[in-house]
């Protein structure tokens, strides 16, 4: 059976990425686990352990308020509740390599990007350092079937072929077509070779190659080739390349979810700690 996280701190930008995923797979046979986790920011204090207590027993009570709220709207979906403690992002990683999920959902506040989410944590942190597929959704994005992904790329050499699972299946889910972005950097690729490598990784699905400039703002060119062609997602890879650099600073990554309708899937090239 899938299984996908759901990531809240109740709050609305977390409840609609969840609302969002819960109708995404709402034909398909989901095991999902509504996590919240909790932290004591004072370690040193005598009280700790009441304190911690507390807190475990409000985040218990946050989540059956919430799995009321979802239950209302999806009554068959099926929904465990996780309550954790410790360090957001070992948290997820030891919670991500014990449950399996084929993807991860967060939400976020489109006026503030990725900046802060889920008890004020950054998301690009975790991003960086947790290595396996999410999915962020902004607090105003309203799920559509998704006719059109964008895949945005550099045409570097990045092996897709593990971390591609949670797309492909969307994609066949909903007959969807891939829109590759190519970036074009200086340096010379072969196009051929790597759109045949790409091709590759999604056997039966409509594909279709297109290309813009690595200069001027590519976030801004990304966005209006999404718009122009009535994307409804975008996917991008997490690798080491100057690609990514560029679109996972946070200047560009604010200005990409703040855009209040486009979701982003990130796919990771492989699972370990960066230095």
């Amino acid at each position: 059976m899938k299984r996908i996280i759901l990531l809240t701190d109740f709050s609305e930008a977390a409840r609609n990425a969840s609302l969002y995923a819960l109708k995404m797979y709402e034909k398909e046979n989901v095991h999902f686990q509504l996590l919240n986790i909790f932290d004591v920011e004072f370690s040193g204090s005598p009280y700790i352990m009441q304190v911690k207590e507390e807190m475990a027993e409000e985040s218990m009570r946050g989540l059956r308020r919430e799995l009321s709220l979802l239950h209302a709207q999806y009554p068959n979906a099926r929904i465990e509740l996780a309550s954790r403690f410790g360090a957001m992002t070992e948290v997820i990683r030891k919670e991500l390599e014990e449950y399996e999920p084929e993807l991860t959902v967060l939400g976020c506040k489109g006026e503030s990007a990725l900046e802060h989410f889920l008890l004020g944590s950054n998301a690009l942190e975790i991003i960086k350092h947790v290595h396996f597929p999410m999915m962020v959704i902004p607090v105003k994005a309203k799920f559509s079937p998704p006719e059109k992904i964008v895949f945005a790329t550099d045409l570097k050499e990045v092996d897709i072929s593990r971390m591609a699972t949670p797309l492909n299946n969307l994609v066949k889910a909903y007959n969807s077509e891939l829109l590759f972005l190519n970036v074009l950097e200086e340096e010379y690729v072969n196009r051929v070779e790597a759109e045949e490598k790409i091709a590759s990784y999604f056997p039966g699905i409509k594909l279709s190659f297109h290309f813009i400039d690595h200069n001027g703002d590519l976030c801004k060119s990304i966005l209006k080739f999404m718009d122009e062609n009535g994307a409804k997602m975008l996917t991008l890879v997490r690798h080491h390349h100057n690609f990514f650099q560029r679109m996972f600073n946070p200047h560009v990554i604010q200005k990409m979810i703040r855009h209040p309708h486009h979701p982003m899937i990130i796919l990771h090239e492989q699972e370990q700690t960066e230095n």
